[in-house]
């Protein structure tokens, strides 16, 4: 098996370690996280089991690495924000608490490791920009997969998923029917809510968009459906959502990309959105209507109101546990729910931990945007720019809702931070290594069945 063309480290094994991601990219999305190994709970999931799995197997071979290797900060601000969470957890379990409480709270701080597990493995087992790609264009093909499903749930009328079955796994809580909005069903496809799921299409629609758009290799005979399809899907999801995270979403990554893009590319894109809208509006009466009222008169919204009311609650709770909060995961949602994730990580982990959480996400995306500045490789470098636009909408998506109550959207988000860091030190590889490991490798042709989708 060819290894990493800098140093020797273990996660060569199975694929150099994208099989193990893509892996828990599939888990993490095609499995509704209603399913859990029986026994464990909350931290159950096959996603959450596989991602604590990685983040041993990145201290394994951090403690067995036997040469140095180019690394970014991103590395140091999650320990720093592990560290802080750690340190809160430890607090909190110190003082008097209900057993409720110090259950949920190591939950929480499980689900904090595995999300970081996911990211470090991401950020150390890409260490070719082949595999940068292929990486990308598989999390894509899967973003695509269940944005299929949400436009099949949104069409039917039906969620499918509460007739799922797995064997040897057990469901914790009951599977929704479906959600219904003007008389449109929201779809949220493997996702406990329509809010997450358009939380997560937001932050995968810049990746299939420049995944679809980039460069390709020249024995890359992959058709423009089979580049195209995944983007379409999201975005045709995104369209029929209900969602404000979505569209959210949509629009700060289109913002964000827009410089990236050439004049033909910006003025297909604008078509496209154009055409798309034109088509939703004529097939789906009252579709666009429904889109609109989202933004409007958000005055007389019951749940824009709830989110300006929680500031004072939040401020309230934060001035009694003002540095590192009341412990992670210990504000239970019979106390209040804010739909604000940095109000209740400043709740939680308080003003240390939400500072440390910050970091961590300001430094991926300063990662992808050195990255980005230093790739020149015309099949590379608009990826590096979808990376940084879905960590960045994912940043600011969780002013608007509790993300990290989710299981999917926290995952998927800490997937992309490591994205954005593995782009950065792949473009240190490259510099440190000169020759042939400058080049990008192309994908091998798809066989069989496999030619259906994206090159892989």
């Amino acid at each position: 098996m060819t290894r990493p063309r800098y140093g020797g480290t273990g996660l060569e094994v199975v694929g150099d370690g994208i099989t193990v991601l893509t892996i828990g990219v599939v888990a993490t999305l095609a499995i509704p996280s209603q399913f859990v190994v029986p026994g464990l709970g909350g931290v159950g999931t096959p996603a959450t089991v596989l991602w604590l799995g990685c983040g041993l197997w990145w201290v394994w071979d951090r403690v067995h690495r036997e040469r140095s290797e180019p690394s970014t900060p991103l590395v140091a601000a999650v320990v720093v924000f592990l560290s802080v969470v750690l340190l809160s957890f430890c607090l909190a379990m110190a003082r008097p608490a209900a057993a409720t409480e110090i259950g949920v709270a190591t939950m929480t701080l499980m689900l904090y490791a595995a999300w970081s597990g996911g990211l470090l493995l991401t950020h150390d087992a890409v260490w070719d920009p082949g595999r940068l790609v292929t990486l990308v264009r598989r999390v894509s093909v899967t973003g695509g997969a269940i944005a299929v499903l949400g436009i099949v749930q949104f069409v039917t009328g039906r969620s499918w998923v509460d007739e799922l079955r797995i064997p040897g796994l057990v469901t914790i809580r009951a599977i929704s029917e479906g959600y219904v909005r003007d008389g449109f069903t929201r779809p949220a496809a493997t996702a406990i809510h329509p809010i997450e799921f358009g939380a997560v299409l937001g932050m995968l629609m810049p990746l299939a968009l420049t995944s679809a758009m980039a460069a390709r290799d020249p024995d890359d005979d992959s058709s423009a459906l089979r580049r195209w399809w995944p983007a379409l899907a999201i975005a045709t999801a995104i369209g029929v959502s209900s969602t404000r995270s979505a569209l959210i979403g949509l629009l700060v990554a289109l913002v964000i990309l827009f410089p990236t893009w050439q004049r033909a590319q910006r003025l297909w894109i604008g078509l496209s959105l154009l055409l798309g809208s034109a088509v939703v509006f004529v097939t789906v009466p009252g579709m666009v209507g429904t889109t609109l009222g989202l933004f409007t008169g958000l005055d007389g919204d019951t749940s824009v109101r709830s989110r300006v009311d929680g500031y004072a609650v939040a401020g309230d709770y934060l001035s009694r546990d003002t540095f590192l909060g009341r412990g992670p995961g210990t504000f239970l949602p019979q106390f209040r729910i804010f739909d604000n994730q940095y109000l209740l990580s400043s709740v939680e982990i308080g003003v240390v931990g939400l500072g440390s959480l910050l970091l961590m996400a300001v430094t991926a995306i300063g990662c992808a945007l050195v990255a980005y500045h230093r790739t020149t490789d015309p099949r590379v470098r608009p990826l590096v720019a979808g990376i940084g636009a879905g960590v960045t909408v994912g940043t600011i998506l969780l002013a608007f809702f509790d993300g990290f109550s989710f299981p999917m959207m926290p995952a998927v988000w800490f997937i992309l931070m490591g994205l954005a860091g593995a782009s950065l030190r792949v473009s240190r590889i490259q510099r440190a290594v000169p020759g042939p490991a400058r080049h990008l490798h192309a994908p091998r042709r798809p066989k069989g069945a496999r030619r259906l989708l994206p090159t892989l």
